[in-house]
């Protein structure tokens, strides 16, 4: 009797196990964190104004304080990190209008009203730099429909605008002199489980 009580608590304690592990690689996987946990290692600080399209895998954020803003696409397996001084612009187009613009030296183009229906909606970067100069993250839908990271093109596009309004108030700074390249994407790791698929150092700074 004793020896079948202490079988059953073993085996409850086995299942109990298998499911903490279980939860925990789960968090790991889910795209969303995945995507953030890059992120934050690109930046080497906390990601600021986090977009990202869950179903393409792709996410862009930046950090005012470590003055840089990182891109990653192919469900961050790729990305590149730019100095925030080489932001140049950018804008969102749904079905392919442009509905609001804020670029470097020229006027505003706010939105003026929030599109209730949409059949595509898409953030473009544009950076001062002549290799990559331009990044495109879809708010709506995702990728092959899945995973959306906005519950309605409405939200999406309100999520764009206020994402606009920030880089905005970055581009009213002044801009240095000289502006430098981002490095470019590393080889995907071996491991990409428990490493960071890029290397997020960033080459000698050269002028372009």
């Amino acid at each position: 009797m004793n020896d079948a009580l202490r079988l059953i608590l073993l085996l409850v304690i086995a299942a109990l196990a298998l499911t903490g592990v279980g939860a925990s690689l789960a968090r790991s996987l889910d795209p969303a964190r995945r995507l953030t946990r890059y992120l934050r290692m690109a930046l080497g600080a906390e990601p600021e104004g986090v977009m990202m399209d869950r179903g393409g895998g792709r996410a862009m954020a930046f950090n005012l304080n470590a003055g840089k803003i990182a891109v990653l696409w192919d469900k961050g397996r790729k990305g590149l990190v730019y100095k925030l001084d080489q932001l140049v612009g950018a804008e969102m187009m749904v079905d392919n209008i442009v509905l609001a613009r804020c670029f470097r030296d020229r006027p505003v183009m706010p939105l003026d009203e929030i599109p209730m229906a949409a059949h595509r909606g898409v953030m473009r970067v544009v950076f001062d730099n002549p290799r990559d100069p331009e990044y495109e993250l879809e708010l709506w839908p995702a990728m092959n429909g899945r995973g959306h990271e906005h519950r309605s093109p409405a939200d999406a596009v309100q999520a764009g605008r206020k994402w606009l309004t920030r880089l905005e108030s970055i581009l009213r700074r002044p801009a240095p002199r000289t502006l430098t390249r981002p490095a470019a994407p590393a080889p995907i790791l071996p491991d990409e489980d428990d490493l960071p698929p890029w290397d997020d150092e960033e080459d000698e700074e050269q002028s372009v």
